[in-house]
């Protein structure tokens, strides 16, 4: 009878609108996830998702398109981010926690202010994918289109970057250009990624397929090829399992994704035991 039920569900059409903008973001989440996580810099995500908490209860709180208000605050974000990051007078992790701290503060400030704006904090906090419509998956398409677009236009810059930024200063290559780039990409990720899994597990989805295929690959190009791979898996079963188990689907695709990361992990350290 479970497997029945399930079987309907899947053949619902906001179940197969929830599976093909979590592909969409997945890919393109996927890509972005191995350079931040090879450059280090992983916390931008949880800084970036907080950013765009704040955006969005701005957006709310004036009543003009939230999500485009949200979108402007997140790029702004990424850019002081970016700008913080690359400062020598503050480290890395306490240039994002600024951000972040700032970006949960206005957020809950304006929210308790406006008594909530009518707005679903759970969906938005946690994600919203089953109630996906037309729209925003073509916008989602358009968006990752064009961000997957630029990444191959400028590939070899930000593997170059990414492996040995001195260097590839000293070759001519401007690469602040390329931070910024990788920066903003990442916040429009944020911002497409919140009906997934929302703002609070968004961060996951730019860390785990990355630290997940880096465990199992030995070159670059393997890693680019895998990472994709583990993040198409990671929301289809996330999203299987919380149709399973009537839970929120981003909480299960986090969980997925964290679950393949540990199984990685115990593989290797059996296979070095045997």
């Amino acid at each position: 009878m479970i497997t029945l039920d399930v079987l309907s569900l899947l053949g619902a059409p906001f179940i197969q609108r929830a599976f093909i903008i979590s592909i969409i973001i997945a890919v393109l989440s996927s890509i972005l996830s191995i350079f931040i996580v090879l450059k280090k810099i992983s916390l931008i995500g949880d800084g970036l998702a907080h950013t765009a908490f704040g955006g969005l209860a701005l957006g709310y709180a004036v009543s003009v398109f939230p999500l485009w208000i949200a979108g402007i605050t997140v790029v702004l974000g990424s850019i002081g981010i970016n700008k913080a990051l690359r400062s020598t007078k503050i480290s890395g992790d306490a240039a994002v926690a600024v951000f972040l701290q700032l970006g949960l503060a206005g957020g809950i400030t304006l929210l308790s202010l406006s008594h909530g704006f009518g707005v679903n904090l759970e969906s938005l906090l946690f994600g919203s994918i089953l109630i996906v419509n037309t729209d925003q998956i073509i916008i989602s398409a358009i968006v990752a289109a064009i961000a997957l677009g630029i990444i191959f236009v400028f590939f070899k810059e930000m593997v170059y970057i990414t492996f040995d930024e001195t260097q590839a200063r000293a070759a001519g290559i401007k690469t602040w250009v390329f931070d910024y780039m990788l920066s903003i990409l990442a916040g429009i990720v944020v911002i497409i990624a919140i009906p997934i899994v929302g703002v609070l597990l968004i961060s996951a989805l730019l860390v785990l397929p990355a630290l997940t295929s880096t465990q199992l690959t030995r070159s670059f190009r393997q890693t680019v090829i895998l990472s994709p791979i583990i993040g198409l898996i990671t929301v289809i079963f996330g999203i299987l399992a919380s149709v399973i188990l009537d839970a929120a689907p981003g909480g299960t695709i986090v969980l997925v994704g964290l679950a393949i990361l540990g199984i990685v992990f115990v593989g290797k350290r059996l296979s070095k035991l045997f």
